[in-house]
């Protein structure tokens, strides 16, 4: 009997058109969360947040720049001259005083200083009269502007100043007294005095011609 003829199985023709994937679906979970919507959201979600940290920022610049010393203003020329028993030497001081406004209180304090100018004056004048001259002697003169500030703040009932500034400062010291030669004999050692001898080398010489 006869076998029956086995069919041709053709193998797939290579060229015939594949099926190719989808390039818009997603593959697997990193796939489906990284999608160009979450994406688009990430991005939205990240520009907003720097612009809220620059927005604060800027803030907390403002907010510090205020509580710094705003504009100075002038309050005039002083005159210190020291009391004739004072042991500093610093006999007389001249001055030009300013000062520097806080920014938060600047509209108030020139309203303030502007009604009570004189009496601002006359408290500084008062201070500097009653002054040392070894307030001078410190380069920084600190002590000094802390007091002033503590006055005009009192004197204008309101704290209104960051700093004070003292501005082309003239210094007129004493002079030293010159020494005698008398002084001057007895700060140097007798061996440099003149060619003296000391007492007791003297006494020594008159006691051997005794002999």
């Amino acid at each position: 009997m006869a076998e029956a003829p086995t069919p041709d199985v053709k193998a797939p023709d290579d060229g015939a058109p594949q099926p190719k994937p989808d390039a818009h679906k997603p593959a697997g979970f990193v796939g489906r969360l990284f999608t160009r919507k979450w994406l688009l959201i990430l991005l939205g979600l990240s520009v907003v947040g720097h612009v809220i940290g620059l927005t604060y920022s800027q803030l907390g610049a403002s907010q510090a720049d205020a509580g710094r010393g705003g504009p100075e203003v002038s309050l005039g020329q002083f005159c210190f001259v020291a009391e004739p028993d004072e042991a500093s030497r610093v006999r007389r001081a001249e001055f030009l005083l300013h000062i520097a406004l806080l920014r938060q209180v600047e509209a108030a304090a020139r309203r303030e200083l502007a009604a009570k100018r004189l009496r601002v004056q006359q408290a500084v004048e008062e201070l500097v009269r009653r002054a040392h001259g070894g307030d001078f002697d410190d380069p920084l003169l600190a002590e000094l502007k802390q007091e002033l500030q503590e006055q005009i703040n009192e004197t204008l009932g309101i704290r209104v100043i960051d700093d004070v500034i003292i501005t082309e400062l003239k210094l007129e010291r004493a002079e030293r007294p010159a020494e005698t030669s008398t002084e001057m004999a007895e700060a140097l050692p007798w061996a440099e005095t003149l060619g003296r001898k000391p007492p007791d080398a003297e006494r020594q010489t008159v006691d051997l011609a005794g002999q």
